[in-house]
């Protein structure tokens, strides 16, 4: 088979998330592979046209960010500027997606004429480019009106003064100002539920790339998990609407506690069940409608109405889908619903504060599913790995994962565009 441009490069992503504590963007770092199966410069045309082959036009908004100055420059050259309001297109592949927002990172500028030459020219053209870097670093004066946004990182004396300013409390009677931090832009490297909050609801930033999930859980330390009030709901919806099992199958597994605490249910010795229950539709073919509406409907009044949990949990089920299909596609039906438990349950120690190895036992689940979620070992912990080193704004690590499992980086990123494609940011979770 002829090598394309995906077995000549690493992606890897992050979901950008805004101040709805939903789904805004989503940024897909590109890197040329170290050993390509076909030598020479990756062509920038053709991948931008298989990400639009790919991505739908009404999904998130895309940031390509390259990770090497050749594939930098070829970019800039090849991506075409937004259409001027009302005008069609352009577009940049068959299916219609909308142009992606070229992002340029500082480590590429660095004394480096070529590329801040390219950036003058792409502003020329008309191109909306982010610059990414240290807050502390912004790009040199002469090149610094070719950005539309930045994409900053706070280094530690900016985000103590951000914190200061974010746990200062007003006057009586007096409303609190606007933040310190310059309004508009992304944010990187939030570690704090704190300066998340700051970043975005008082500083109006654009979105945050990542998320302080283990801060944010252990914020809401003092009250007990509970799966989201939207999924729990549009679950019972999906019931009484008498939608097929496919369907209600596929919203429950959106929330990874539901999930958890379907499975502990339907295990339970009140049920009297003679075989173990191993996934969501084994249990739902066991339980019957009546009963799942029965327990459903008992969530309803302690379901979380959290929104900062939203992305935890969203980021859970990327994960679990992205390691489905990275699986073989001859797989049984049953085992890719092991290998979505192993990433949907990966997560399950941040948010209950418990090991994995206390709470997964709780459930009647393979040997399998346990070893690989719990040890990273077994037929599914390589799967899990590649998908955990995908969540990074780093695609080396999923280069020398791929080498160490003998996985073909061209199905891998297969595996993450498709995912992508799929991903609804008015969806219950993400």
């Amino acid at each position: 088979m002829t090598a394309s441009v995906l077995d000549c490069i690493s992606l890897s992503y992050q979901p950008l998330w805004g101040k709805a504590r939903s789904l805004t963007g989503l940024a897909l770092f590109v890197q040329p592979l170290a050993e390509p199966p076909v030598p020479g410069p990756i062509d920038a045309r053709a991948l931008l046209e298989t990400i639009g082959e790919t991505l739908p036009a009404d999904g998130p908004p895309l940031f390509v960010v390259p990770q090497s100055k050749a594939l930098l420059l070829d970019t800039l050259a090849a991506v075409e500027p937004p259409p001027a309001p009302g005008a069609p297109g352009p577009r940049f592949a068959t299916r219609g997606a909308a142009t992606p927002t070229v992002v340029v990172p500082s480590f590429l500028l660095q004394d480096d004429s070529l590329v801040a030459t390219g950036v003058r020219l792409g502003r020329d053209r008309g191109l909306k480019l982010v610059w990414q870097g240290s807050a502390d670093a912004p790009p040199a004066d002469d090149i610094r009106d070719g950005f539309h946004r930045y994409w900053l990182d706070l280094p530690p004396p900016w985000a103590a003064a951000a914190l200061k300013d974010a746990t200062r409390k007003a006057a009586v009677g007096q409303q609190i100002g606007p933040g310190r931090l310059p309004p508009g832009h992304i944010y990187g490297g939030i570690e704090s539920r704190v300066l998340m909050e700051y970043c975005l609801d008082r500083c109006k930033a654009l979105a945050l790339a990542g998320w302080p999930g283990e801060d944010v859980v252990y914020s809401l330390r003092h009250q007990a998990m509970q799966p989201s009030h939207a999924v729990v709901m549009a679950t019972l919806k999906a019931v009484e609407s008498d939608r097929s099992a496919e369907t209600v199958e596929r919203i429950l597994s959106e929330d990874p506690l539901l999930v958890y605490r379907f499975l502990v249910y339907a295990n339970s010795p009140a049920l009297g069940l003679r075989n173990p229950i191993e996934s969501v539709r084994h249990g739902m073919m066991m339980l019957g409608i009546e009963t799942i509406r029965t327990w459903l409907g008992q969530q309803v009044p302690y379901a979380s109405r959290e929104p900062a949990l939203r992305p935890v949990n969203a980021q859970l089920v990327l994960r679990a889908r992205l390691m489905d299909r990275l699986l073989d596609a001859g797989i049984e039906e049953a085992l890719r619903r092991e290998v979505s438990l192993c990433g949907l349950f990966s997560g399950l120690d941040l948010l209950l504060n418990e090991p994995l190895g206390v709470l997964l036992p709780r459930l009647r689940l393979s040997r399998r599913v346990q070893d690989a979620t719990i040890m990273r070992t077994g037929p599914y912990g390589p799967s899990l790995e590649v998908a955990l080193a995908l969540e990074s704004s780093d695609p080396s690590g999923v280069q020398a994962l791929c080498a160490a499992h003998e996985m073909e980086p061209g199905r891998v990123n297969r595996a993450l565009l498709d995912v992508l494609s799929e991903v609804d940011p008015d969806g219950p979770t993400i």
